[in-house]
């Protein structure tokens, strides 16, 4: 078998030396001398440590912990793998995941679309609980492969990821003030998006766009509005677009037909209906209170 034939648990492993005890997981400690060298997965990727390789998590904001940091990676992706890193690496293949429940739940773990300045900032207490969670699931890729090491390991990992999931929240928490100010600028360009016509001519906000505005992934973006406003992205556009037609309608005199097609509806029947649903009455009802 060629080298790039083989699976990056392996390929991993190898280059750390370390036991293939698992061909679709592994645990490796990245503390080990190691070549620098890009590595293309085709697993997922949960890198923990006090700081990571390559140097791409950019700096903590004012109210993060410091401790250590936590990066995820999804198949498809590229990672810096090296040695002298102050931390473990768990890889897991999507083959693990198909017969158990955990590979239904992928999609929840929204922060393998982050990228690596989005990282997960950990306190000294957040780390030991990763550390533990790691350490579980070196202990069962040690008991060998029977027909239980499926589900003890997807279980483990699923451990893993929902305490991760719960610091990503509690991170989110403490950004409150910094996130409100993002959310504040990209509603402000939502709007004027809206009121300029450009939907009618290029449809609603993409989310690419909204991101780029956040200054954030796709992921994190929609995650941090989630969060915050209880809309993911498409549908906090869609509010929003809701919003400014509330706006026009009370603030100009311009035509409901004209408003519609300002904010990109592609017939006035489908406005005032998605209207009436969101408002509880017509667009007319609404401008004569």
């Amino acid at each position: 078998m060629r080298e790039s034939d083989k699976s990056t648990v392996c390929r991993c492993n190898k280059l750390f030396g370390e036991e293939t005890l698992h061909p679709l997981a592994s645990v490796i400690d990245l503390r080990k001398p190691c070549p620098v060298q890009p590595e293309l997965l085709d697993c997922y990727a949960v890198l923990v440590g006090k700081r990571l390789p390559g140097g791409t998590d950019g700096s903590p904001c004012r109210c993060d912990y410091t401790d250590a940091v936590a990066a995820f990676a999804p198949p498809g992706e590229r990672i810096m793998v090296e040695g002298t890193a102050d931390g473990r690496l768990l890889l897991f293949h999507p083959d693990l995941l198909c017969m158990e429940c955990l590979g239904g739940k992928m999609p929840q773990y929204t922060f393998f679309g982050y990228r690596d300045d989005e990282v997960l900032r950990l306190s000294r207490r957040e780390l030991r609980q990763v550390e533990q969670c790691f350490d579980y699931i070196d202990e069962e890729l040690h008991w060998g492969v029977d027909r239980f090491s499926c589900s003890l390991l997807c279980n483990k990992i699923e451990l893993l990821l929902n305490y991760c999931l719960r610091f990503y929240t509690r991170q989110f928490t403490l950004r409150h003030d910094m996130s409100r100010d993002i959310i504040d600028d990209v509603t402000r360009r939502i709007d004027e998006y809206l009121r300029s016509g450009r939907a009618a001519a290029g449809g609603l906000p993409r989310e690419e766009l909204v991101s780029r505005w956040a200054g954030h992934s796709e992921a994190y973006t929609s995650d941090m509005l989630r969060i915050e406003t209880g809309f993911a992205t498409a549908d906090y556009v869609a509010m929003r677009r809701m919003a400014v037609a509330k706006q026009m309608l009370i603030g100009t005199e311009r035509p409901v037909g004209e408003i519609s097609a300002t904010l990109g509806f592609s017939c006035e029947t489908g406005f005032r209906r998605l209207f009436t649903r969101f408002a509880g009455c017509t667009p007319t009802e609404y401008r004569r209170r």
